[in-house]
């Protein structure tokens, strides 16, 4: 079921409200509807099938202890779903930041900075794209930044944005071009 929102079932509001009495039966179906699209996102986002599978997990286990805040507003409940899996992954992300920093610590005490060149290099392709970004108009870089690192679709950008999603695909094509000649100037 990780085909395209509209090809998976939606939850309904009454199946909502049974999730919410605590029914294991509307649980299933909510995690069947919903698990293979949120568990695809996370797998784009992570590249790791073992990885996204657990933060997958996570986000279902953090829909049930958080379902009783959930407010229906019309909306997809999916997009409630993908709101705590972006979290979930965000928090994965903190975590793995921390833990990095302290090893590479541990490292450089011992390792006397023989990566240094690595570091050097990293830094400055890191400044490269951030001038090529900055050449790019304010749509072009939101459109970009929604996209690529945060994982939307077009048609989730084009909500988010108020464009239609023709205007949203333009815009990523054109953006992803300036990009591509500022980075090879």
């Amino acid at each position: 079921m990780a085909g395209s929102p509209s090809a998976r079932p939606a939850a309904t509001p009454a199946l909502i409200e049974a999730a919410r009495a605590g029914d294991r039966a509307a649980w299933t179906d909510i995690y069947r509807c919903y698990h293979g699209a949120v568990l695809a996102y996370l797998l784009r986002r992570t590249g790791s099938r073992p990885l996204a599978e657990d933060l997958a997990q996570d986000t279902f286990v953090r829909a049930m202890a958080g379902i009783r805040g959930f407010r229906w507003t019309g909306a997809d409940f999916g997009a409630w779903l993908f709101t705590i899996a972006r979290n979930v992954l965000l928090d994965h992300e903190k975590r793995r930041s921390t833990r990095r920093e302290r090893a590479v610590a541990a490292v450089a005490d011992r390792d006397s900075g023989v990566r240094v060149e690595e570091a050097v290099i990293a830094a400055a392709e890191a400044a490269r794209v951030d001038a090529a970004l900055a050449v790019l108009n304010e749509r072009q870089r939101a459109v970009l930044r929604l996209r690529y690192w945060d994982g939307l679709s077009s048609p989730e950008i084009a909500d988010r944005i108020g464009l239609r999603v023709g205007a949203v695909k333009t815009l990523t094509y054109r953006a992803r071009l300036n990009l591509r000649r500022s980075l090879a100037r």
